[in-house]
């Protein structure tokens, strides 16, 4: 088979018509982590694919030249295939063109508003723009990724895919496994050589190449979304529960319950005691281990409560014990365990407001009494951040309720133009 050769054609680019070996040792340099595949299309319905090590694949591709030969453009730990991705080697485009209106006009054409398109949306141009026999292949090498940077990677191709549609960008070749024709084969429906036609042969580092891209797009880069997602950080998450973790809040709960147990003189009063041992089991669910309960629960009994039976005990921590063992979550709505408001506790131990301020009690209050709690330290935050009260404020502020401009015979306007309002007045 004839090849044409680089000095055939004159003031050619950097890429242009470059030989098959060279083409290989581009994508893939020696060195590189993975192998390479070529496939070679025999018939519709035979393929075959062959794997090679990036020091043999370079010396493989000019035997496979008369064939219609495809070479993968990222790498693989074996034959090509997602699973068994190694490196991410390259963005790219296949500009299926020909299917454009105006299809007839020589790759060139296309190229140049390729460039044009590029340059007004400041993304860089191609390593390697290769004409395919009927259409364009645009290859942006970069430093390699991980396979598990591959998310990243699918995200800035679509993107890249969208900006290029009206150029024919196929949105199908965005697969990790994609193969592009290799240079110097022949396109078997057109009978046209493939062959590198532009390209600056620059390898882009992937960050940068992708906030340019994502730019063009009108699309945060991922600066902008780690900024975002700190200050999301920093600020309360809606859907997710407000205020104290279960854990601390029934160890709180806990500790209120010391208080009022010592407040009854130590022992639970008769009526009260199954309910409150049952209070107690409960915040061991949240705050002790599995192992612990059985042996918390037997203590406090034996303190707070020796009027219930040993069958009572045993079936509180039975209890405990199976609920202890269901799911756990920071949400109640999705946490297996029990959970009670301070205030539903409050109503079930009879603790009125005044005993809860009394002994100090924390979670619990009644919600009146939390509400009251609220507005005292709120009031406190607005009295510290320098706030006055009602009093005060109409004491400065009496003018309105005064109108002094009737007494002085003229209208509020004319008396705050002459600054009369700014004159002290007896009081």
């Amino acid at each position: 088979m004839k090849h044409s050769s680089p000095s055939c054609r004159r003031n050619s680019p950097a890429a242009a018509d470059l030989s098959a070996t060279d083409y290989v040792r581009l994508l893939h340099p020696s060195g590189s982590i993975g192998k390479v595949s070529f496939t070679i299309i025999r018939s519709r319905d035979e393929a075959i694919t062959r794997t090679y090590s990036v020091e043999t694949a370079p010396i493989i591709a000019e035997s496979l030249l008369d064939e219609s030969t495809y070479l993968t453009l990222n790498r693989f730990s074996g034959p090509r295939g997602g699973g068994r991705l190694a490196q991410i080697n390259t963005l790219y485009l296949d500009l299926d063109v020909h299917r454009l209106p105006g299809s007839n006009q020589p790759h060139e054409h296309w190229v140049e508003k390729l460039h044009m398109e590029l340059d007004a949306k400041s993304i860089p141009r191609p390593s390697v723009v290769t004409f395919t026999g009927r259409g364009l292949a645009a290859i942006w090498l970069i430093d390699p990724l991980p396979k598990q940077a591959r998310p990243r990677w699918s995200a800035c191709l679509s993107c890249l895919i969208g900006l290029f549609k009206h150029l024919g960008a196929d949105s199908a070749c965005s697969d990790v496994a994609r193969v592009f024709r290799v240079p110097g084969t022949t396109n078997l429906k057109t009978g046209q050589e493939v062959r590198t036609v532009d390209g600056t042969l620059r390898r882009y580092r992937f960050d940068d190449l992708a906030d340019r891209i994502f730019e063009a797009a009108g699309r945060p880069t991922r600066r902008q979304l780690s900024n975002r997602k700190a200050e999301q950080a920093e600020k309360p998450r809606s859907g997710e529960p407000r205020g104290l973790a279960p854990r601390k809040r029934f160890a709180m709960i806990s500790s209120d319950l010391d208080k009022i147990v010592s407040h009854w003189g130590g022992h639970v009063p008769e009526g009260k005691r199954n309910t409150f041992l049952h209070l107690v089991a409960t915040c061991l669910t949240h705050t002790a281990p599995e192992a612990e309960i059985e042996n918390e629960i037997f203590s406090t009994a034996a303190i707070a409560t020796p009027g219930l039976s040993e069958r009572e005990v045993v079936g509180i921590i039975r209890s405990a014990e199976r609920q202890a063992q269901k799911a756990c979550s920071s949400t109640p709505a999705l946490d297996g365990r029990l959970h009670y408001t301070g205030a539903r506790i409050a109503e079930l131990l009879e603790i009125p407001d005044d005993v809860a301020r009394a002994l100090g009690l924390e979670q619990v209050i009644s919600e009146e009494e939390r509400a009251r709690r609220k507005a005292s330290r709120e009031k406190g935050r607005r009295q510290a951040a320098g706030a006055k009260s009602r009093d005060e404020w109409l004491s400065q502020n009496s003018a309105s309720r005064e109108q002094p401009w009737r007494a002085a015979g003229m209208s509020r306007t004319k008396w705050y133009e002459l600054g009369l309002h700014k004159v002290p007045r007896d009081t």
